[in-house]
């Protein structure tokens, strides 16, 4: 696994193994590979691949007002031994539309589904706590972690996973249009969306929503709206730690950090940064909506990442796939981050041309660089 020496800069993700950079668009698809297998072997832990086996059953069904909403159980994996919820609210009749994916910790956005059915979307969330609980006790001892033992993932990478299995199942129902799904989530599941990008590519939409520390927030630098305020976001060390949530992300992870988030540290020698995660994630569209006011989850590490993710975007000839939006305001998933993800789709699926204030990598590059003096070999 090959360090970086470029002090506290952002790797770059055009360096290959040997020291060299690549130098056109063809020699990407291997280097992609290669990042991909880095965050999955050192950051998210080894990921299984898709089950070949899915099997669904309707629980709960009503129909008000021309929308139908459901309650599904999926079964899959091994022997059937990840089982887990879906809730599913649709407009009646339809067939062929775009879904949002949400993927949820507990609880339900009831704006979410309205805003997605009035914009004709079908909406869906899943329920984590049986097949991967976010519980320091019993993580691992969902379906996720029962059917798959010898691998080494995490929960991060368990809740990514599960979403991928929502769109196994979504590709077999007549009123998803399976090239237009998109996968959303929020700080934690921010997180496992980040995931669900990186090990799938069937998502026509990524959008993680304050993600922070463990998404696309860089590792390395930390700060609220300008840097100010360093280290009053969490770091990986603090995340990770014992008393915390160590089954998030690897123990490797977490020894890139320290556990109070002071010295001794060293984030500046992990290969990987949340910008590795985004270029991974790359060409497919990415919108990341955050809190300007939000400490928690590191504005200023957001932001330099995004701009550095935005280097290879340029790249593959795909800038404006990638967006960012803040808004003032804290820790939250807020209807006006929701409402420019729909707004964002809308213009990747070719429905509206308006996407408001929300801003795409430039063609020429960024306005300024933070975090990185590298750039695309163009």
């Amino acid at each position: 696994m090959m360090r970086t020496d470029h002090g506290w800069e952002l790797p770059d993700p055009f360096l290959k193994e040997d020291g060299t950079r690549i130098a056109d668009k063809q020699e990407w698809p291997r280097q992609r590979a290669r990042l991909r297998k880095l965050l999955e072997e050192h950051f998210y832990g080894t990921v299984p691949g898709r089950p070949e086996n899915m099997k669904s059953r309707v629980l709960e069904t009503s129909a008000a007002d021309g929308t139908v909403r459901e309650t599904v159980r999926l079964m899959t994996g091994p022997g059937e031994a990840v089982c887990f919820n879906i809730h599913v609210s649709r407009k009646e009749g339809v067939k062929a539309v775009p879904c949002v994916v949400f993927l949820q910790h507990g609880w339900d956005r009831p704006y979410m589904a309205e805003a997605a059915l009035k914009k004709g979307y079908a909406f869906i969330t899943l329920e984590i706590g049986e097949a991967a609980p976010d519980d320091p006790l019993t993580w691992n001892k969902g379906g996720c972690g029962k059917a798959y033992p010898d691998f080494t993932w995490r929960s991060v990478a368990m809740w990514g996973w599960l979403e991928s299995r929502v769109i196994d199942w979504l590709e077999t129902e007549d009123f998803c249009d399976p090239g237009k799904i998109i996968v959303t989530g929020h700080s934690r599941m921010g997180k496992g969306t980040c995931a669900c990008g990186v090990f799938d590519d069937r998502p026509a939409v990524v959008a993680p929503a304050g993600s922070g520390c463990g998404g696309m927030a860089s590792l390395r630098l930390s700060g609220s709206r300008l840097g100010e305020g360093v280290g009053m976001s969490e770091r990986i060390g603090i995340m990770l730690r014992e008393d915390r949530f160590f089954y998030w992300l690897t123990d490797e992870a977490a020894s890139y950090g320290s556990p109070d988030g002071l010295k001794p540290y060293r984030e500046n020698e992990c290969p990987y940064d949340a910008n590795t995660i985004g270029a991974v994630i790359a060409p497919k569209p990415l919108i990341l909506t955050e809190g300007a006011d939000d400490t928690w989850i590191n504005p200023y590490g957001t932001q330099t990442a995004w701009l550095a993710a935005g280097e290879v975007y340029r790249f593959l000839g795909a800038p404006e796939l990638l967006g960012i939006r803040y808004r003032e305001g804290g820790h939250m998933y807020a209807d006006e981050d929701f409402d420019a993800v729909l707004r964002f789709a809308g213009k990747v699926f070719g429905e509206e041309t308006d996407i408001g204030n929300i801003k795409t990598a430039g063609k020429e590059g960024p306005e300024f660089k933070a975090g990185y003096s590298w750039s695309c070999p163009l």
